[in-house]
């Protein structure tokens, strides 16, 4: 999970007794289940199905992406994929320890304000076993930006969970303020320790739900259909030909398609 890279955003930032600002980002194709109270997001498990991708982490101390950059697959501030510290198929939590109350913080971050362009789905259909790595991130979250989309084209999907938007999103920003300590249980004692010794930095923290490589039409159609059996869904992808392109290759904007949110 370590890296090197600490180049600082200017603005972003501040390592004082109210804590500092941390995103994390999750790409690739993942199911996001917000615990919702009072219509409220309280904490959030994301989930990567059964679908032979290649999982990881990375923390960036001082490290905070911008839209752009985040839209970029030539960043060059993005970490190479050797630096990813690579996740087991099991269960982690993301604990964050946070002061709320001096920054007036009322604790609250509607649902209705995860972005439109995600592929929605109603809560209360039963999730399968059809996972390999869950991961809950349990802290009070400030804001949420999907700012990778991908074009839903006509004739993609088919089924009656398809997504109804013209637009889904790749890439999600979890955005949590006044962070004074996280613990990133079931990683690595050494990443672990890593990203306790270094919080105070503020940063990024990256689960990639496909590490970068070219994948085959047949890959990508496993993908979805893997995302389908978690949620139960009734979902699948149509596509007939490969599209080979640089962002498959080796960038982080363009994975085996999409992320779906219950919500």
């Amino acid at each position: 999970m370590p890296d090197q890279k600490k180049a600082k955003k200017p603005g972003k930032g501040k390592s004082s007794a109210e804590g500092v600002l941390l995103d994390v980002v999750f790409g690739g194709p993942l199911l996001f289940v917000p615990a919702v109270t009072d219509n409220n997001v309280t904490g959030v498990e994301v989930y990567s199905p059964c679908n032979g991708h290649p999982v990881g982490a990375v923390f960036l101390p001082g490290v905070w992406f911008s839209d752009a950059e985040l839209q970029d697959p030539k960043c060059e501030r993005w970490p190479e994929p050797e630096s990813f510290s690579l996740l087991d198929s099991h269960s982690y939590t993301i604990d964050l320890k946070q002061e709320l109350a001096r920054k007036g913080n009322d604790g609250a971050f509607p649902v209705s304000s995860i972005p439109d362009t995600n592929h929605k789905i109603r809560p209360g259909r039963k999730l399968s076993h059809e996972w390999s790595i869950h991961i809950a991130v349990n802290g009070q979250m400030s804001n949420w930006t999907s700012p990778c989309l991908a074009d839903v084209k006509p004739g993609l999907f088919h089924g009656s969970d398809s997504p109804t938007t013209s637009k889904v999103a790749l890439t999600h920003r979890l955005t949590y303020t006044g962070v004074t300590g996280a613990e990133f249980c079931g990683v690595s004692t050494e990443a672990k320790e890593y990203l306790k010794a270094n919080i105070s930095k503020g940063g990024t923290l990256i689960v990639l739900g496909e590490l970068p490589y070219h994948s085959t039409l047949a890959h990508e159609r496993q993908a979805i259909d893997a995302l389908a059996k978690l949620a139960g869904l009734d979902l699948r992808l149509l596509a007939t030909t490969p599209t080979p392109k640089a962002t498959k290759v080796m960038s982080h904007v363009d994975p085996c398609y999409h992320s779906i949110v219950v919500a």
